[in-house]
């Protein structure tokens, strides 16, 4: 990596570099940028199962590679304006422009959670009506979205914890409802897993 924040070349390090700088005694990259990886890798298995299905899935597929690309742009500029929040606090600012700053920290993980949410029902509907054979692969889009979802609300709610009533917190809870109900309609359509009997 070769920028102070790690947040230019977030997306083109190796997979090794990734985990080196994730793991780092930083800041950054932290909870908000690897959020947005995992919900673009959700995408990218989507825009997959899209391209090996027929009909409307093949828009859907059109859709969750869009959704990637945001998903991707949203990693990259989470640590960026974490760090410019975490700078306007340490160099004690003015209120309003710290308030500015968590906005904007704010607003990144909370369209991580409305892409993410998003790519769950696409994921979904490519389980149920795309390519068979890439069914796993579907469910593995919409668990992993599933869990950038909650991942990216839980963000919200931490930068939100003195907010008191904020909108923006109702429709993190609204996105992470919808989600958790996906999840349940995804597992009730499968066998589910029993523990092997015990030795007797």
């Amino acid at each position: 990596m070769t920028s102070t924040d790690g947040s230019d070349e977030l997306l083109r390090s190796s997979v090794w570099q990734l985990l080196d700088d994730v793991g780092a005694r930083t800041t950054a990259p932290g909870g908000g940028a690897v959020t947005g990886i995992v919900a673009a890798l959700a995408g990218a298995l989507a825009t997959m199962c899209g391209r090996f299905a027929d009909g409307e899935s093949v828009s859907a597929g059109r859709r969750a590679e869009e959704l990637q690309t945001k998903a991707a742009s949203l990693a990259e500029a989470d640590p960026i304006v974490y760090e410019a929040y975490v700078r306007a606090r340490r160099d004690e600012l003015d209120a309003e422009t710290v308030s500015a700053a968590l906005d904007e920290a704010t607003r990144v993980p909370l369209e991580m959670a409305e892409v993410s949410a998003e790519l769950v029902q696409i994921a979904g509907d490519l389980a149920r009506s795309g390519n068979p054979r890439l069914r796993g692969d579907a469910l593995t889009a919409l668990f992993l979205a599933a869990a950038a979802t909650r991942s990216a609300t839980a963000l919200v709610r931490e930068n939100l914890a003195d907010a008191g009533n904020d909108a923006r917190l109702e429709i993190a809870a609204a996105l992470l409802a919808s989600v958790e109900a996906a999840e349940q309609t995804a597992q009730s359509d499968h066998q589910p897993l029993t523990s092997p009997p015990k030795p007797t």
